[in-house]
C-alpha cells in the first residue's frame, strides 16, 4: 500500500476519533462538523484513488481531520487550538497542484506551518488568565506586561508563514507551464469566491442584519468550494473555461465593490445637500445604476487582459484580422494561418463545405477529407460552413478553437462563398471556351466544305460549260448565253472564296506570322511588324483570335485615328501569346467591345491605353494552351 493511502487512512481515523469525541461529549457541533468534514474527506480519498502519485489527496484528508479535531479538543479542554484549522489550508497552498516546490527554503516553510500554529496555540494558553468570559485558567502564569508582545508576536509569525504560503502559489504560477497555471486558476477562483463571502459576511454583520450565522456561507466556501476546486484542478483542470469563470467573477466582484463605495459616497453627499432621505437614496441608486454596466465593461476588459489573457488575445487577433478583411488589406483565405497562430496549433486544418454539398474542400478549392484529430463543426444558422481539425489535446484547446472560429465566422463564410464564385466563373469560362472552340471548329468545317465542296463543284460546272461551248459552231446564239453562265459561276466562286476567307483567313495556312505580315501589305500608311514566335502555330483558336484582333485594330486605326504609322508586335512569353497594336494617332479610343469579348472568350486579357493626343495601344494576352 502506498504512503498516500496510509496517510489518508490515518487522517480518516483521526476524523472518526474526533467525531466520536464530540458524540461522547454531546457537543452541539457534532452535526455541522460531520457534514462539513465529509466533503474534503471524500474528495481527498477520490484524489488518493484517482491520482495516487499526487500529495494533494492526503493533504485534503488531513484538512478534514484538522476541521474535526479542533472542535473536539475545544469541547473537552477549552479554546485555544483554532490555529490548527489553518494548517491544512496552508499545507494545501504549499503542495498544490503537484507537490512542494524544490529547495530547502520551501521545506523550511513547510515545517514552519505547524510550528507557527503551535506557537500561537501556546501563546493563547499562556494568556488565558486574562480572559474573563468565559473564565479560564492557565497552568503557567504570564505577567500582563508581556501578554501583548507574546500574543501579537505569535500572530505575526503565523501571518508571515501564511504570506509565504501564498507566495508559493504566486511563484508556482509565474514559473509553471500552461497546465499548472490552469490548475492554479481553479484555486484562485475558489479563493476569490471565499474572499467575497467573507467580505459580505463582515458587511452584513456590521449592519447587524444577522448574528453569528452570517459567517456560515464563508465557512461553507472554505470547506466546500476550495476542496472542490482543488479536486477538479487535479483531475479535470480543463473541464470548464476557468479563465472566463475567474475573470467574470473577479470583474463582478470589483464592479460590486466600486458600485457600493460609489453608492455610499453619493448617498452621503446627497444626504448632506437634500433633507429628504428617500430622495437622496433614490437619486444615489439611480446614478450608480447608470454607471454599473459601462463600469463593468471597462473592468471586465481590464481583468480579462490579465487573467483571461488567452481568450482576450484570441478575440483581439481575430477582430483585427476581420477588420483587415473588411478594409481589403487581408485576404479571407488567410484565415487558416491566422487560426493556427491564434490557437497555437500549427497543424490546424480548416476545411470548407463545398457549395454543391459534395464534401469538403481546402482553401484552394481542392477536394479534401478531414485528417485525424479533434473535429469542430462550423455552422451558421442552418448552414454547414465546414470543419476545424485540431491536434488532439485538451478540451481547453477545443474551446479556444471554437472561440476563434466563431469570431472568424465572417472571413470563413466569405472564403467559402469566394471559392464557390471562383468555381462558377471558371465553369462559365470553360463553357464559353467550349462554345468558342465548337464555333471555330464549325467555321473550319464550313470553310473546308465551301472550298472542297460547293466551290469545286462550281468550278467543275464552269469547265464543263466551256467545253460544251467549244463544241458549238462559231456564231451560235447559245454560245453567248454560255458565256454569261460561266461568268456568273466565276462571280459565285469569287463570292464563296470571300465568304470562306471571312470564316477563316486562308493566309493562316502559311502560319500566324505570315498572315499578320500580309495584313499590312495593302495599308495606306506604314506598318512595322515585330514578330517573335517560338511556335508559329500556337493553336487554331489562338491563331485566329490573334489574327482578328490585329485586323480589327488596324481597321479601327485607319478609320478613326488619323495616324501616320502603325506598329504590330507579337511575341510568346511564358506560354502566352502577347499581341500589341500601337499607333501615333489622336487617341481617345473607346468601345472595342467585340475585340474584348473575342479575347475574353478564350480566357485572355484585353487592355486599351488611349490618352488623347498620345495615340492608342491595344494589348491582348492569349493563353497558348487554349
Amino acid at each position: 500500500m502506498s504512503r498516500a493511502r496510509w496517510s489518508a487512512i490515518a487522517a480518516t481515523c483521526v476524523c472518526l476519533a474526533a467525531v466520536v469525541a464530540l458524540a461522547l461529549g454531546r457537543s452541539a457541533e457534532l452535526t455541522p462538523v460531520f457534514v462539513l468534514d465529509a466533503v474534503p474527506l471524500g474528495l481527498g480519498w477520490l484524489l488518493v484513488v484517482r491520482a495516487p502519485g499526487n500529495v494533494v489527496g492526503p493533504v485534503l484528508t488531513w484538512l478534514a481531520a484538522s476541521l474535526a479535531v479542533v472542535p473536539a479538543v475545544e469541547a473537552w479542554s477549552g479554546p485555544g487550538v483554532w490555529p490548527w484549522q489553518l494548517v491544512g489550508f496552508l499545507a494545501l497552498l504549499l503542495v498544490f497542484p503537484d507537490g512542494l516546490l524544490p529547495g530547502r527554503r520551501w521545506r523550511a516553510v513547510a515545517f514552519a506551518v505547524p510550528g507557527a500554529a503551535l506557537l500561537v496555540n501556546v501563546a493563547f494558553v499562556l494568556t488565558m488568565n486574562y480572559h474573563d468570559d468565559p473564565p479560564m485558567h492557565s497552568p503557567i502564569s504570564v505577567p500582563r506586561s508581556i501578554w501583548y508582545p507574546v500574543m501579537f508576536g505569535a500572530l505575526f509569525v503565523l501571518l508571515v508563514v501564511s504570506v509565504l504560503c501564498v507566495a508559493a502559489v504566486v511563484v508556482r504560477y509565474r514559473t509553471g507551464d500552461d497546465r499548472v497555471r490552469e490548475q492554479l486558476k481553479w484555486l484562485i477562483l475558489a479563493a476569490v469566491l471565499v474572499l467575497t463571502l467573507m467580505v459580505a459576511s463582515w458587511v452584513i454583520a456590521a449592519f447587524g442584519w444577522l448574528g453569528p450565522e452570517v459567517y456560515g456561507g464563508f465557512l461553507l466556501g472554505i470547506v466546500i468550494l476550495v476542496p472542490a476546486a482543488v479536486t477538479i484542478a487535479v483531475l479535470r483542470y480543463d473541464l470548464f473555461e476557468i479563465d472566463r469563470l475567474l475573470s467574470d467573477s473577479l470583474a463582478w466582484v470589483l464592479t460590486t465593490a466600486i458600485a457600493a463605495v460609489a453608492l455610499a459616497g453619493i448617498a452621503g453627499s446627497l444626504d448632506y445637500l437634500i433633507d429628504d432621505d428617500r430622495v437622496g437614496l433614490t437619486g444615489s441608486v439611480f446614478l450608480v445604476a447608470l454607471g454599473v454596466l459601462p463600469l463593468h465593461g471597462v473592468i471586465h476588459r481590464a481583468v480579462a487582459r490579465v487573467i483571461d489573457r488567452d481568450r482576450a488575445v484570441v478575440l483581439d487577433r481575430i477582430q483585427r484580422f476581420v477588420e483587415q478583411v473588411r478594409d481589403g488589406s487581408a485576404e479571407p483565405e488567410d484565415v487558416q494561418d491566422v487560426l493556427r497562430t491564434t490557437v497555437g496549433d500549427p497543424q490546424l486544418v480548416l476545411l470548407l463545405t463545398d457549395l454543391d454539398g459534395s464534401g469538403y474542400v481546402d482553401r484552394t478549392g481542392a477536394p479534401a477529407d478531414p485528417p485525424s484529430g479533434e473535429l469542430v463543426t462550423l455552422r451558421s444558422s442552418d448552414t454547414d460552413l465546414g470543419v476545424l481539425v485540431l491536434t488532439p489535446g485538451s478540451a481547453r484547446r477545443v474551446r479556444q478553437g471554437k472561440l476563434a472560429a466563431s469570431a472568424a465566422r465572417l472571413p470563413i463564410e466569405v472564403s467559402r462563398l469566394r471559392l464557390g464564385l471562383r468555381r462558377a466563373v471558371h465553369e462559365i469560362d470553360e463553357s464559353r471556351l467550349r462554345l468558342v472552340t465548337a464555333a471555330a471548329q464549325e467555321r473550319r468545317r464550313l470553310e473546308r466544305d465551301l472550298h472542297d465542296g460547293a466551290q469545286q463543284q462550281l468550278v467543275a460546272l464552269g469547265m464543263q460549260l466551256r467545253l460544251a461551248q467549244r463544241r458549238l459552231p462559231d456564231g451560235h446564239p447559245v454560245g453567248a448565253e454560255l458565256d454569261q453562265a460561266v461568268e456568273r459561276i466565276e462571280n459565285t466562286v469569287a463570292e464563296l472564296r470571300r465568304l470562306a476567307h471571312g470564316v477563316r483567313p486562308a493566309s493562316l495556312h502559311d502560319g500566324l506570322g505570315a498572315a499578320l505580315t500580309r495584313l499590312g501589305a495593302d495599308a495606306p500608311i506604314p506598318v512595322r511588324f515585330e514578330i517573335a514566335l517560338a511556335d508559329d502555330d500556337p493553336g487554331e483558336l489562338v491563331a485566329s483570335t490573334a489574327y482578328f484582333v490585329v485586323a480589327e485594330a488596324m481597321a479601327n486605326v485607319l478609320k478613326h485615328a488619323d495616324a501616320t504609322a502603325i506598329e504590330v508586335t507579337a511575341q510568346q512569353v511564358d506560354g502566352r501569346l502577347e499581341i500589341r497594336v500601337s499607333d501615333d494617332g489622336r487617341g481617345g479610343a473607346s468601345g472595342l467591345t467585340t475585340l474584348r469579348d473575342r479575347v475574353g472568350s478564350i480566357g485572355g486579357q484585353f487592355t486599351v491605353t488611349s490618352e488623347r493626343g498620345t495615340g492608342t495601344t491595344i494589348v491582348a494576352v492569349l493563353p497558348c494552351g487554349s
